[in-house]
């Protein structure tokens, strides 16, 4: 079982992504749902529940990561490890086209290959701006980079 974060442990994590998912880049504003902290390295691979292997995650994200290390990049078919935001940078695997993301690298790629099956960024904005509307009244972000 996962062990959880602290509270401390959490707003740290938060503070550190600046509340957006350190996979897909979304706002906490944004979602539909609460993010998550997830475990970079699942506990069950010895992952500890430490601030240096956990990533703030939107739903998305964290469901289609699972405990996986690793998933098979599209392009070459080899097993691929995923992107590991505590050792890598984002925008070295990952550019946005439009309202999608792109993985530019082996990483990028087999990263979002696991995700092929949720909505696009755009059908996630769209569905975050009707929730929050619908339950708050509040519109969705600009991204900030």
């Amino acid at each position: 079982m996962t062990a959880r974060p602290s509270a401390d442990l959490r707003r740290q994590v938060i503070r550190r992504a600046g509340n957006r998912c350190e996979y897909c880049l979304i706002h906490q504003d944004d979602a539909i749902a609460s993010h998550q902290t997830d475990h970079v390295i699942a506990d069950k691979h010895g992952g500890p529940t430490s601030l240096s292997n956990l990533a703030l995650a939107c739903i998305l994200c964290n469901i289609r990561k699972g405990s996986d290390l690793s998933s098979v990049d599209p392009e070459t078919n080899e097993v691929t490890p995923l992107f590991n935001p505590r050792t890598q940078i984002w925008e070295d695997h990952f550019r946005f086209e439009d309202t999608s993301i792109i993985g530019q690298t082996p990483v990028g790629r087999a990263t979002f290959s696991i995700r092929q099956r949720v909505p696009q960024l755009a059908t996630y904005r769209w569905a975050s701006k009707y929730f929050f509307i619908k339950s708050r009244g509040r519109a969705l972000r600009s991204p900030q980079w």
